[in-house]
């Protein structure tokens, strides 16, 4: 469609009908239209189909296949109507015409009631959703273009990052061991300190990527034991438990959920890692991880006795590259929880926190629940 000469398609097997509309739609001042013509509903599809027009005026009664089956046919995979439907009605018919708009029509029209502007308002409108729905869609095309571009920029940054930095840990860990004799103590910490970077520089990279990786990852939905997994998630942390000597207490009866088991397992690292990671140094880690089912998800519930957060924080800590310390107090990359977000988000699901500063925290992650 240009601005002012958008495409009508007129499905009607009556000619003096279509003569009307015609006759009708050539004193808009608004537009120019372009009309296209047809009297079955088979080659009305298939016109339809091949111009993508701006507005379909349609007669429910045609002589091969009616509105309802019209719109059926239309529809595409996702059972919606590509394009503005308007129903063409008898008296007597309004009904089924109201029908027609439940099954994706836009409006409808009794013909023998039709003037110039109820008609001229039928069009406009469905011009302007037409055009709405168009720009929304180029719009969302960008937006996937986009999408795609900034994934293949990150894994090329990645790439690119992550090979001088591999030959930078690698000498950096030879001068610390084989060197360190040689080294005064500023030579020693300065060498350290380039050893610690490079692992923080290596861990942030393999964060974006995992961001980036669930933003564009088709999501799988299947049953997920979440018993199982999280005993998984605490065997492949035992290092660290008991590094830190927290004690980890899990319900015996976790459910099943429904949902992708990757992002799932995403969810639960982050949280336990996280959980880790801010405790208070004079206080042993104790971890509890409970549940509760309300209506069709179910609420799990990590709970911790470390550094807690203050409430103005709850919202910040979600968000990319927002961290509350400094990495020398408490490491990270400040990515880990909006993983978290993003994954409960993609599984239709919830996170959120609550808790007192010094006492500790309690996130909540809301999931569909698996039913038999």
């Amino acid at each position: 469609m240009t601005e002012k000469n958008p495409t009508i398609c007129i499905i009607d097997d009556n000619p003096e009908d279509r003569e009307v509309f015609r006759r009708y739609l050539l004193q808009d001042t608004r537009y120019r239209y372009q009309f296209y013509e047809e009297e079955t509903g088979e080659d009305g599809l298939t016109l339809c189909r091949k111009i993508q027009p701006d507005c379909i005026l349609l007669d429910y009664k045609l002589p091969d296949i009616d509105g309802l089956e019209f719109l059926a046919n239309l529809a595409d995979n996702s059972g919606s109507i590509p394009f503005a439907v308007i129903m063409l009605a008898g008296l007597g018919d309004e009904s089924i015409a109201l029908q027609a708009m439940k099954s994706g029509a836009q409006d409808y029209l009794v013909k023998d009631e039709m003037t110039p502007g109820n008609l001229f308002r039928a069009i406009h409108n469905a011009i302007e959703r037409t055009t709405m729905r168009r720009t929304l869609e180029k719009h969302q095309q960008d937006l996937e273009q986009k999408n795609q571009e900034i994934q293949a920029f990150a894994y090329a940054l990645a790439h690119d990052l992550r090979a001088p930095l591999r030959a930078i840990t690698g000498f950096s860990q030879i001068v610390e061991e084989d060197y360190k004799n040689v080294l005064d103590a500023d030579g020693r910490h300065y060498v350290e300190n380039i050893v610690h970077a490079c692992t923080q520089m290596d861990r942030l990279i393999e964060d974006l990527l995992n961001y980036t990786r669930i933003e564009h990852r088709a999501i799988r939905y299947k049953p997920v034991a979440l018993g199982y997994m999280i005993s998984q998630i605490v065997e492949g942390l035992t290092e660290r438990i008991n590094q830190t000597q927290a004690v980890i207490l899990i319900a015996e009866d976790l459910p099943m959920v429904y949902g992708d088991s990757t992002l799932i397992n995403q969810i639960f690292i982050n949280l336990l890692e996280n959980a880790l990671v801010y405790r208070k140094p004079d206080r042993q880690i104790e971890l509890s991880l409970t549940w509760m089912q309300e209506d069709d998800f179910v609420v799990v519930r990590l709970a911790d006795n470390g550094i807690g957060i203050d409430p103005k924080h709850y919202e910040k800590i979600f968000s990319l590259f927002q961290r509350l310390h400094s990495d020398d107090l408490y490491p990270g990359t400040g990515i880990g929880l909006a993983i978290v977000k993003k994954a409960t988000d993609l599984l239709g699901g919830q996170v959120w926190v609550e808790s007192t500063l010094g006492i500790g925290s309690t996130f909540f992650v809301k999931l569909p629940v698996y039913i038999l």
